[in-house]
C-alpha cells in the first residue's frame, strides 16, 4: 500500500528581484513501512519539499504552484487547513 505519494510538485517563492522556482515537478512515492532518503546538494529543494509535504511552508513568500501530495490516497493540498493540521499531528 502506498502511504505517501507526491506527483510532480512545483513550489516556487516571490521575491522583489522575481521569482525562484524552489522545487520543480518532483515525484515520488513511500509504501508503508519503507524509508525514503532524500540526498542533493545545497539548495536543491530537499528541505522546501519536506515542508510542503508537511504543510508548513511559509506562505507567502513560498506557494505550491503544481502538483499533488497524496497521503493514503487523499490528496493533502485539497484538505482544508484543520483537517490537514490533524492528519499531520497524529499520523504523519
Amino acid at each position: 500500500m502506498t502511504l505517501l505519494q507526491v506527483r510532480d510538485l512545483h513550489v516556487e517563492f516571490r521575491t522583489r528581484d522575481g521569482v525562484a522556482r524552489a522545487v520543480n515537478g518532483v515525484s515520488w512515492s513511500v509504501e508503508a513501512g519503507e524509508t525514503l532518503a532524500v540526498l542533493g546538494e545545497s539548495g536543491s529543494g530537499k528541505s522546501v519539499t519536506a515542508q510542503a509535504v508537511m504543510g508548513i511552508l511559509d506562505v507567502p513568500p513560498g506557494r505550491i504552484t503544481g502538483g499533488q501530495i497524496l497521503f493514503e490516497g487523499r490528496d493533502l493540498l485539497t484538505l482544508p487547513d484543520e483537517e490537514r493540521r490533524r492528519i499531520r499531528g497524529a499520523r504523519m
